[in-house]
């Protein structure tokens, strides 16, 4: 018979997918074909070459690959029977002699083969259905049983698993992948055995001989052999059913995070499995595969055992460990180990491997052995664990997981666990890690908030870290404990059962790190402190440190409102388009929020930015926005418009040395716009005002101190109305006030729009680089700023009671000189000199124009009081006129009250006199903010003036007498329009 004709007997008919030849001496090359006279000159020119020729058993769906899934149907049930061959060359070591010897194969020879095949046909019946078909393969004996129809796949495996199974019983030992694996492959006839096993020469070249041919059986006849043989179709598992689809969701453990923890921290550890299979109480299969390793035919067992070992923590030991047993070269275990899809289940070993799993203890009750080589994987060393900042431009945020107390542990991926000594199976003791948190949760720092203690724990929840502050007194008892963390979403894992052992764990965090740190004093403000750190967004930031973490509940509105969000990118961006677009006044405001830390370094403690427009669209809130989102929210971080005085000065306190930003101050404008040149000079004091403690004569600590910027915007120019008709002189208010009148109406594009908009989106991270910044130069800083304030003092040509303006202005170019070498952002510093220089010109003329002179309040005092001057005018008809200016008569009724000055008439040739009371002038004085003594003195060098001890105000009328010390205030007419006739009206001197 022909090596095509003994094919085509035990092989699908064609059209019934490809057929498959390989070639396993070089190239491993396959050839599908979909028939088999079309692999004939392919398996012709093998042989020729001198190669090791096979074929699959079954055809196959595609012409891809040679797998077990791509299997279309077979028509042959067949074994594989391994024995020594006369020309067996010596290829392993004797563990005695050390000698290199004859491996034993599983029969002695070919022969010795043939009879136990024989015998095994008879013992379970086949050999009455007819004779097996034989071939010689120069290495062992193959054994065919064609059957009388093809199977597909589905019913052709189920049947050779039984068929192996079979073989099992009655101790036929022979290759159990092949026969219940038809995308396996035997050697054609009529080529040579090499002799080659893994690049190894274990034999001289051998024929393969077709040695008989047999019968076909019919497949009813193989499966009435089996059901005799106890070994029916319900040997093979079927398929479990595919669960019903339900709309929904699944429901889910309660514990299912608790469950999820101990699941991420379970370790497999494959020495422990082969640790226990070498006491004889771990796995059959893994025993066999370790005696027997070397075997031909023990391809399959090594990747169900690869399987196990590739899930295990020393996955890439064990598997080179496992492989070079055969050995399997490294190449060959990779390629493995990337199709093996999951570890192999019993039933699989078994399939693969009959006859061992079955008579384990544990079959049926375990899924594979992998269970016996699980523990957690935990950790009690200091660790530096990585949580998720909230900025995708910032790298993780590092922080230091204390080492736990003793009998306490960490899993390796999370979770609080308790150690607890046990007896193991063995009698000998073992260490079990109980779950206490499925969260980590550990102490950073124990808090000193005036006074009371409050434990600071850190949560760990899906790389993202949450914060916990325990009041140090709720440890005293387990209620309180559990109470106060369940109140801030902390909860034992597995239910109240465990309440006990996690109260017992923060107790003894808390004991342990009292003992070893100092507690913290939680600052009570933002910006510098008095140990030259840096508070902002809730962190502090110390010289060259990663900054600290600190909960500050008192500051929570401002710490909320100051997260870095979005990415430094897309912030400088908006930045970048105002220099683009050449906008110095905005730009100008902005900086002037970076400046606001660098006000302490001057000596002085504050100065207002005040941003004027009556007019929408002029940028007035861009360049708020812009200034606040360098410290967090553009619009949250700023304080509203409806915010009182004494509200902004309580904020100022807690910003420190960070900007007071308020937009739209206009709604205080409307009900007394006096409140705003008050702020002004409390802003300038840096200090809040004093109160008493209630219900005792002691003063509360002032903690509201600061030196910073305030930056405002209305639509009312605060320069107009200090400059104006009020009753206090306004200079020294002006000189704390540097204003941006912002009216030119602006255009953009919806990219520029769209730009702007994403401040919302994108803020808060040049502060948190700034910061460190600040804390690391400190001293290079302050240099720099002192030496920016007195360069503006000749930049402005600028006198001392400047000082405030070029103070603030100094603070600017600072800011925007750090901002480059910070990285930050590029800001042209002579154009911000030059937006600040326009307003201070403005603001000198400001002051120049509204100076206010002793003539000026003496008009003020004559204008205000007209109407109740006394006027006497002398040198007509027998008698002096006497009337108020107002025209009403001087009469016995009338009061001291209601008399405010004396105008004679006549007195003084070519004059007019005024007598006015020097209590109600001084007083006058005083409400004007004029000095009453430089009043005298000036007006002095205007007219004649006289001072009178006691003048009668009422002399000459018909008035009650008012002898007061006066002021007499002469001056000349010099025409007629000058002087002042009936209806007796007072003039204005001047």
């Amino acid at each position: 018979m022909t090596p095509l004709e003994m094919l085509a007997a035990v092989l699908p008919s064609p059209g019934n997918g490809y057929y498959c030849a390989v070639e396993l001496t070089r190239k491993k090359e396959h050839v599908y074909k979909e028939t088999l006279e079309e692999l004939q000159p392919t398996i012709d020119k093998w042989k020729k070459d001198g190669l090791d020729v096979f074929f699959a058993l079954g055809t196959f769906g595609t012409s891809e690959d040679r797998t077990k899934d791509n299997m279309h149907a077979s028509q042959v049930l067949a074994v594989d029977i391994d024995c020594n061959h006369p020309k067996d060359l010596p290829s392993v070591v004797d563990e005695e002699s050390g000698e290199l010897v004859v491996k034993r194969k599983a029969y002695a020879s070919a022969k010795v083969a043939a009879q136990t095949l024989q015998k095994f046909c008879e013992d379970t019946g086949l050999s009455a259905l007819g004779d097996p078909w034989l071939v010689h393969s120069g290495g062992g004996l193959h054994a065919y049983w064609p059957l009388d129809q093809m199977l597909f796949r589905e019913e052709w495996y189920p049947l050779a698993r039984r068929f192996k199974e079979l073989c099992v019983k009655y101790d036929l030992d022979i290759d159990m992948a092949i026969t219940s694996d038809a995308s396996r492959v035997l050697r054609v006839p009529d080529t040579v055995n090499t002799g080659v096993k893994n690049g190894k020469k274990v034999r001289e070249e051998t024929p393969v001989r077709f040695l008989s041919e047999g019968d076909r059986f019919q497949v009813a006849d193989i499966e009435a052999v089996l059901v005799a043989n106890g070994i029916g179709k319900d040997f093979v598992k079927k398929p479990a059913p595919t669960a019903l689809a339900l709309p929904g969701q699944r429901p889910t453990s309660v514990n299912s995070s608790a469950a999820v923890k101990l699941f991420e921290n379970s370790v497999t550890k494959f020495k422990k499995i082969v640790l226990k299979t070498r006491d004889g109480t771990g796995c059959g299969q893994l025993a066999h595969y370790i005696e027997n390793a070397s075997d031909d035919g023990m391809e399959p067992l090594w990747r169900g055992v690869l399987s196990w070992a590739k899930v295990c923590e020393e996955a890439d030991k064990a598997t080179v460990w496992l492989s070079e047993m055969h050995p399997y070269d490294r190449e060959r275990m990779h390629k493995k180990l990337d199709e093996i899809k999951g570890p192999y289940s019993c039933n699989a070993m078994d399939d693969i491997n009959p006859g061992i799993c079955r008579k384990c203890p544990h079959w049926g009750k375990i899924t594979n052995p992998l269970i016996w080589g699980r523990e957690t994987a935990v950790v009690t060393a200091e660790t530096e664990i990585k949580v998720d900042p909230g900025s995708s431009d910032e790298p993780p945020i590092k922080i230091m997981r204390p080492e736990p107390p003793h009998g306490y542990a960490y899993g390796r991926h999370g979770g609080v666990f308790m150690e607890r000594s046990e007896v193991g199976d063995d009698g000998n003791p073992v260490t079990k890690q109980i779950l206490l948190c499925a969260h980590d949760i550990f102490p950073v720092d124990i808090l000193n908030n005036n006074g009371v203690h409050e434990v600071h724990f850190c949560v760990v929840r899906n790389g993202k870290m949450g914060e916990v502050l325990l009041p140090q007194r709720a440890l005293a008892t387990k209620d309180d404990t559990i109470k106060q963390l369940a109140s801030q979403n902390v909860m034992a894992a597995f239910g109240t059962g465990n309440d006990k052992n996690f109260h017992e764990y923060i107790r003894a965090c808390v004991e342990k790190m009292s003992s070893e740190k100092t507690p913290i004093k939680v600052p009570s403000s933002f910006g510098w402190q008095d140990d030259h750190t840096f508070v902002y967004a809730g962190k502090v930031y110390s010289p060259n440190a990663q900054p600290v973490m600190v909960p500050m509940s008192e500051l929570a509105n401002i710490v909320s409102n100051t997260q870095p969000t979005g990415t430094m990118e897309n912030w400088r961006k908006v930045v970048d388009m105002l220099v683009r677009r050449q906008m110095w006044d905005q730009l100008a405001v902005m900086m002037a929020s970076a400046a606001s830390p660098l006000m302490g370094f001057t000596g002085l403690f504050g100065c207002t930015v005040h941003v004027a427009s009556s007019e929408s669209g002029t940028g007035k809130s861009l360049s708020l926005d812009a200034g606040a989102s360098i410290w967090g929210h553009p619009v949250h971080y700023r304080t509203g418009a409806g915010t009182s005085a004494v509200a902004m000065q309580q904020r100022l306190g807690l910003l420190r040395s960070m900007p007071l930003i308020t937009d739209e101050i206009t709604t205080n404008n409307r009900k007394d716009f006096e409140w705003f040149p008050a702020f002004l000079f409390s802003m300038s004091e840096g200090r809040g005002k004093e109160r008493m403690e209630s219900g005792t004569n002691r003063e509360r600590l002032n903690l509201s101190i600061w030196a910073a910027l305030a930056i405002m915007s209305s639509n009312r120019g605060a320069m107009d109305y200090l400059a104006g008709a009020r009753d206090h002189a306004s200079e020294g208010e002006l000189r704390r006030l540097i204003e941006f009148a912002m009216d030119q109406k602006l255009d953009w594009t919806q990219d520029e729009i769209n730009l702007i908009k994403s401040l919302h989106s994108n803020y808060g991270l040049a502060g948190n680089i700034y910061a460190q910044y600040l804390v690391d130069h400190r001293e290079e800083i302050k240099a720099l700023t002192n030496e920016c304030v007195t360069r503006m003092y000749t930049e402005f040509s600028a006198a001392s009671d400047e000082r405030f303006w070029m103070a603030t202005v100094g603070c600017v170019v600072a800011a925007c000189i750090i901002f480059k070498r910070a990285g930050i952002a590029t800001i042209p510093v002579q154009e911000i000199i030059d937006a600040y220089k326009r307003q201070i010109i403005t603001l000198r003329a400001c002051i120049k124009g509204g100076k206010r002179s002793a003539e000026d309040v003496l008009n003020a005092y004559i204008q205000e009081y007209q109407g109740k001057f006394v006027v006497i005018k002398y040198g007509e008809k027998a008698s002096p006129a006497a009337m108020f200016g107002d025209g009403t008569s001087v009469g016995k009724q009338t009061t001291r009250a209601e008399v405010m000055g004396r105008v004679e008439h006549g007195v003084t040739e070519g004059g007019v006199d005024f007598y006015i009371e020097e209590r109600l002038m001084r007083m006058f004085c005083s409400n004007m903010s004029f000095s009453y003594t430089n009043f005298k003195s000036d007006i002095a060098k205007l007219f004649t003036v006289t001072f009178i001890s006691k003048k009668d105000m009422m002399s000459k009328t018909e008035g009650p007498p008012m002898r007061v010390a006066a002021i007499k205030i002469s001056r000349h007419i010099h025409n007629l329009e000058d002087v002042v006739l009936q209806p007796v009206i007072p003039v204005a001197v001047g």
